[in-house]
């Protein structure tokens, strides 16, 4: 038996309107998520990596108010967060080994709980970096060190009072917009970074 084409102008080889129309729109959509998807996703991963260094600010200070010595850390003065370079930062507990009130370096951080073997490690996206605000200009962080104390109050590493913001940008993307977290005496906030 044979199949008789009741419609002899109609040889379905070709494409319906509707779904010229659907391909055409799915390809409209890719074009538009190609063309503005790196701006998008850049933008998203600079606001995740602020507010992760300022969940990560909070629970530290946190930590300090409530914290004290215990066996792995018996001169705890603090916890701080030291910022290696613009890609990475690490969390810890300070330990004054020799009672001078003066963050001396490495050897006297501690990790942050017992169980743990080293100090938490942050590290930003390779597309991202975090820089300083150093007088008028933002800087490598270069080892920087920022402390809270026992009254959650924010140190240098000789135990003076400290202010910092530190400010998320994507290099090779100037025009999206930085964002900045900021420390004072008395709060730490995160927002939008005016040059």
């Amino acid at each position: 038996m044979t199949r008789k084409n009741l419609n002899p102008g109609n040889d379905d080889s070709g494409l319906t309107l509707i779904e010229l129309v659907m391909v055409l729109s799915i390809l409209g959509i890719l074009a538009v998520l190609v063309a503005v998807g790196p701006g998008i996703t850049s933008a998203e991963r600079i606001n995740g990596a602020a507010k992760e260094l300022l969940a990560d600010l909070h629970w530290i200070r946190y930590s300090a108010l409530t914290q004290g010595p215990d066996a792995s850390c018996p001169e705890l003065r603090g916890i701080g967060v030291r910022f290696e370079s613009n890609k990475r930062y690490r969390l810890f507990r300070f330990n004054d080994r020799n009672g001078n009130f003066t963050y001396d370096g490495t050897a006297e951080e501690r990790p942050l709980t017992a169980g743990e073997d080293d100090t938490r490690q942050r590290n930003l996206h390779a597309s991202l970096e975090l820089k300083l605000k150093r007088g008028g200009a933002l800087t490598d962080p270069d080892n920087a060190v920022l402390l809270f104390d026992h009254y959650g109050i924010p140190r240098q590493t000789s135990f003076g009072f400290q202010q910092m913001s530190i400010v998320f940008q994507h290099p090779d993307m100037r025009e999206l917009p930085k964002r900045c977290v900021s420390i004072s005496f008395n709060r730490i906030r995160e927002g939008i970074w005016n040059e």
